[in-house]
């Protein structure tokens, strides 16, 4: 678990604590029998219980980076409905024999590549992302908005209805919470991978949105890091 988790009560009267995972799933904790009640698969899960292997490569999804990051799920209770956002970017890995082992003072995980030693990643015109909309109360999932890029930014429900998140090609982005479609898209100059959050200030409504991201897990090159402000008419 990367991302913080939220606490919510769903409209079926619910206490839940729901987090996105690094196995690429929405978690739902019920607070008063203190068990899970679902998961929900958020992004593709392929060879997840397979075991690594020294004969041949094993594909698996989620990648090294995994399927949900550092940003956790919005709600909006006027839906219902828990939005995540997720990564789609699979890794292969072949292990070296058992015998082998790591260098004092680098990271070793096993596998044969040097250069790439926890995996050899996907090809970039391969990766994409999910956000996901479930149904708070059991789960399901309503609708799904595939992005061009992972999607690692944070995102925020409105009263209005609506769904504010960004992606890794700067595109700050509006989606209809009822049904996942596009309504507003602007690019930020920048790859979005901070916080999203709106505000109220001196009558006007803002949207703020944290740009600038520079990694190279992600491949990205974000020059200064800054904080782009909309605000609506």
């Amino acid at each position: 678990m990367a991302a913080a988790p939220a606490l919510i009560k769903t409209t079926g009267g619910k206490n839940l604590v729901v987090a996105g995972g690094k196995d690429g799933t929405l978690h739902a904790v019920d607070l008063s029998q203190k068990k899970e009640i679902y998961k929900t698969p958020v992004t593709t899960l392929e060879n997840v219980d397979v075991p690594l292997s020294e004969d041949k490569e094993t594909h698996f999804c989620p990648g090294v980076q995994g399927g949900v990051e550092w940003n956790g799920p919005a709600f909006s209770p006027a839906a219902n409905l828990v939005f995540v956002n997720s990564i789609d970017w699979c890794y292969s890995l072949k292990l070296f024999p058992e015998n082998l082992k790591g260098e004092v003072g680098k990271p070793f995980s096993g596998g044969t590549d040097k250069a790439e030693p926890f995996g050899r990643v996907d090809q970039k015109e391969k990766w994409k992302g999910f956000v996901t909309a479930v149904n708070a109360d059991d789960g399901t999932v309503k609708w799904k908005y595939q992005s061009p890029t992972p999607m690692v930014a944070g995102i925020t429900a409105t009263g209005g209805g609506l769904i504010l998140t960004g992606d890794l090609n700067g595109d700050a982005i509006a989606l209809n919470a009822a049904d996942g479609n596009v309504l507003w898209k602007q690019n930020t100059g920048a790859p979005i991978g901070g916080g999203v959050i709106t505000y109220l200030a001196g009558g006007k409504q803002y949207v703020a949105i944290a740009a600038g991201i520079t990694s190279q897990s992600w491949q990205t090159t974000g020059g200064n890091a800054r904080v782009v402000v909309y605000a609506l008419p």
